[in-house]
């Protein structure tokens, strides 16, 4: 839980300084702030009644007129899904502008002015053990894989935008952790600690999620839930036959 707040915060800090400093075009920010936020907020508070266990049901805790109530986040001012979309489809747009090794200061002020320039400095895209193996030779792939009919392929920008959301959510944690280091903040330790904590996570679902838009068996398994859903649409629904035969 903790992890997941002090992304929330670094996230929510990030885009409130870009406003601030008059950054003209921050909606993919805000988007994706959006969702991080609501789902996180979900996570948070189903964890929580699960260590309260049938108390966390209970009046008495609050927690349960919490969870209701966060339901419905993740559909109001937009729907996640249709977020992810507006992730996804927006790095494609842009992809041809962005070069792999463009100074990351131009598109992340507000990170670049609170990571310190360490920080600042080393946070090209390159092949090494600090980055994803494959990925500046997997972004092209991608970019036409998808170019070609991408509202048909929402499997794959799904996975698209939850790695950018990832890639996202690491880069203002590690922005927030640099900036309390050089510092010399009290707490700079235990935020040094989170980074880490979340960032490791948060790489190998980046990982998993790039190699899966090209893989053969992700994309297998992607056609099967397609016919799926066709023939559900189809039957109206469940196809599948009951076990007992009634």
């Amino acid at each position: 839980m903790c992890k997941w707040l002090a992304s929330l915060q670094s996230m929510a800090y990030v885009v409130s300084a870009n406003m601030d400093m008059k950054v003209p075009d921050y909606k993919l920010e805000a988007a994706i702030s959006k969702i991080f936020a609501s789902e996180a907020a979900w996570h948070v508070t189903d964890e929580c009644i699960q260590v309260l266990g049938g108390m966390g049901y209970m009046q008495e805790t609050g927690v349960e007129k919490i969870l209701r109530d966060l339901r419905i986040f993740r559909i109001f001012e937009g729907t996640n899904d249709i977020l992810r979309l507006f992730v996804a489809l927006t790095g494609i747009e842009v992809r041809g502008s962005l070069r792999a090794n463009t100074s990351p200061e131009r598109h992340f002020p507000a990170q670049s002015e609170h990571a310190g320039p360490r920080a600042a400095g080393t946070a090209q895209l390159g092949e090494g053990p600090g980055t994803c193996p494959g990925t500046r030779s997997r972004v092209p792939a991608l970019h036409l894989f998808l170019r070609v009919r991408p509202c048909n392929e929402q499997f794959h920008l799904k996975r698209v935008a939850d790695a950018a959301i990832d890639i996202y959510a690491m880069a203002v944690v590690i922005s927030r952790a640099s900036r309390s280091l050089s510092l010399g903040q009290p707490t700079a330790e235990h935020e040094k600690l989170l980074c880490q904590a979340w960032s490791h996570e948060a790489f190998e679902r980046v990982r998993e999620n790039l190699r899966a838009v090209k893989s053969s068996t992700w994309n297998q398994s992607f056609a099967n839930m397609k016919l799926i859903s066709n023939a559900v649409v189809q039957n109206q629904g469940i196809v599948a036959a009951h076990p007992l035969g009634f």
